[in-house]
């Protein structure tokens, strides 16, 4: 600052010398040294040490990434933001292993009876994978996305306690006491969701790539 300021007087002081019609285009560059700010280096948002002991005993810190943050998502926002992610995370997850399971089943079991009887369509005639979407009429989509509607307003719009994703369906209809075998087995659920999700990804780029899903030869 004061060596832009020594500079800007210096400047004013050579340009008294000049032509009236030139004094302003001279001190220009005076004023600009006189406001310039000493370089700053850009700082990045990283999850900073108390932040990162603190997540470290939430749920999903498993081995062997422990805790893996690479957007650095944890330095940013509130707690309601960290459990807003949470059960989006649970809700991803819970979808993904029923996705992935409802790909495997058809190529082993179909429902008997009809899909529907107005387009004489019965569950047999329906293909497996995406093939599916153009088959299954508009109505039957519409019913499925009401019943996901009324879900996420309904039963699934908050947590019945002080864990995330916790809406009160109990683990197989019952309750579970111990702490230590409830945290083991919601751990169990994040990362079964977390490999579910990879799972159906690979599943649909498969069967949109190849036109097929290849489950095993038990399935053939």
């Amino acid at each position: 600052r004061r060596r832009g300021g020594h500079r800007g007087a210096e400047s004013i002081k050579s340009c008294d010398e000049m032509a009236p019609s030139t004094t302003v285009l001279c001190l220009l560059p005076a004023f600009a040294a006189a406001f310039v700010a000493n370089p700053v280096a850009p700082v990045t948002a990283k999850a900073s040490p108390t932040v990162v002991k603190a997540l470290e005993s939430e749920l999903g810190v498993t081995k062997p990434l422990g805790f893996w943050d690479p957007l650095s998502l944890a330095a940013k926002g509130t707690p309601e933001d960290f459990e807003r992610r949470r059960v989006t995370e649970l809700k991803h997850g819970r979808v993904a292993m029923l996705a992935f399971t409802g790909y495997l089943v058809p190529e082993l079991f179909k429902f008997p009876g009809y899909l529907s009887s107005t387009y004489d369509l019965k569950f047999e005639d329906v293909p497996n994978g995406l093939n599916a979407l153009a088959v299954v009429p508009g109505a039957g989509w519409a019913q499925i996305v009401m019943v996901i509607g009324w879900l996420e307003i309904g039963p699934y719009l908050t947590s019945k306690s002080e864990v995330a994703g916790d809406f009160g369906w109990g683990y197989f209809g019952r309750k579970i006491a111990d702490p230590e075998e409830k945290a083991f087995k919601l751990n169990v659920e994040l990362n079964n969701g977390r490999a579910a999700m990879f799972g159906i990804m690979g599943l649909l780029m498969q069967d949109a790539i190849n036109g097929q899903v290849y489950i095993g030869p038990f399935a053939e």
